[in-house]
């Protein structure tokens, strides 16, 4: 979206002090030293963050939910209190299971509920369980079905790559960069894919609640 005015001298120059002259900076590039137009194109690229926020949220959500149904499965509900899986991942993620078990359970009380853990743990934390390291123990032995709609030919290591990339650009989105030159289009399809692995019926709501494309043809012109 393009604001339709430009601000005052005395205005710009204060937005940017208050941005930060090297945020303002990296859109310079493409505008001719216009900071008018540096501006613009700075604020379209915050709409474009939030028209990725549906896509990854849902996929966010999706993985979580996704592995949590399986690790219930193989080791029941409160999966996160058995030696038999605390044992067998890294020591960082045994101290955030904990931290997260502990402030979770101060916080709710009776009401604790294992969804709260699973609310609570980083992206990084889901993304690997699919790790190399967990491969035999976790991936072949039940994980593998978080993702039912995987190709053939598809195995641990493609969703774990497509889920760095995804967890890369995520943290871009959610740390207010500059994504509108950062291959968003094809950001966009690694999302609908991990989300297709997952749930189609998902994706397509996904799809539905948002259009990255429309937001990228609005982009401001000199």
């Amino acid at each position: 979206m393009q604001y339709p005015f430009s601000p005052l001298p005395r205005v710009l120059s204060a937005i940017e002090a208050t941005m930060s002259p090297a945020r303002l900076a990296r859109y310079m590039g493409t505008t001719k030293g216009d900071k008018h137009h540096a501006l613009r194109l700075y604020v379209w690229n915050a709409r474009l963050c939030e028209e990725f926020y549906i896509p990854l949220q849902f996929s966010e959500v999706s993985l979580r939910n996704s592995i949590h149904r399986r690790l219930t499965e193989l080791y029941g509900t409160a999966w996160f209190d058995q030696p038999r899986f605390t044992g067998i991942i890294p020591d960082r993620h045994k101290d955030e299971i904990a931290k997260v078990v502990a402030d979770e359970r101060q916080k709710r009380g009776r009401s604790f509920m294992p969804d709260h853990v699973v609310a609570g743990m980083s992206f990084g934390f889901w993304q690997n369980l699919l790790g190399s390291r967990l491969e035999f123990v976790l991936w072949r032995g039940g994980i593998q079905a978080a993702f039912p709609h995987l190709p053939n030919g598809f195995g641990r290591n493609e969703v774990y790559r497509r889920l760095e990339r995804l967890r890369k650009f995520r943290n871009a989105v959610m740390h207010h960069y500059a994504i509108f030159d950062k291959g968003p289009t094809d950001e966009y399809r690694n999302i609908r894919t991990l989300l297709e692995w997952m749930c189609p019926d998902t994706l397509w709501l996904m799809s539905e609640l948002s259009n990255p494309a429309a937001v990228l043809q609005r982009r401001p012109r000199l």
